[in-house]
Parts: C-alpha cells; structure tokens; sequence
C-alpha cells in the first residue's frame, strides 16, 4: 500500500496528521444541511440560492432545481366553463 499523498501533506509525522485530521471534522453541521447536501447530490441539483441556480441552469442548458411534482392542473375555460382537457 502507498499512503494517500493529501493525507500525507497532513503533518510531518502519524501523529500530527492524525490530529490535524480530526481537527478537520471538529465542528458539527447545522442541522438539516446534509440532508440539502444529499438531495441536490441525488437529484443531480444545484445546491445554492435561487439566483445561484438559475445561473447554473443557464451555463448548463437545463434545469439546475427539483420541478414542481405532478400533473398541471386542468384550467377551466372561462366563456364554457368546460374542463381544457389540452
């Protein structure tokens, strides 16, 4: 086995990059932020403000947010009142 050369930039000795590596998952994440991560990584979305992924879509040519679920409502005609069955 060759050691991982990121892991390996940790520190100058095991110890030291052990304990700069733990030093990296210190700190909790706000509660419900994994969840965000997991679903724009699974949905294949941006993860971002609106704006952020309006802009991502425009670079990308297609849509960057989750679509509204379901069928389009059916309107009514206004004149008949008949269903628009389009």
């Amino acid at each position: 086995m060759t050691p991982y050369q990121l892991y390996d930039a940790l520190g100058r000795d095991s110890a030291s990059r052990q304990a700069t590596y733990r030093e990296l998952f210190r700190y909790e994440l706000e509660p419900g932020l994994v969840d965000k991560i997991r679903r724009a990584t699974n949905g294949n979305f941006a993860l971002g403000s609106d704006r952020f992924a309006e802009e991502v879509a425009a670079m990308i040519g297609r849509r960057a947010m989750p679509g509204i679920s379901g069928r389009p409502r059916k309107s009514m005609l206004p004149e008949t009142g008949v269903l628009d069955l389009k």
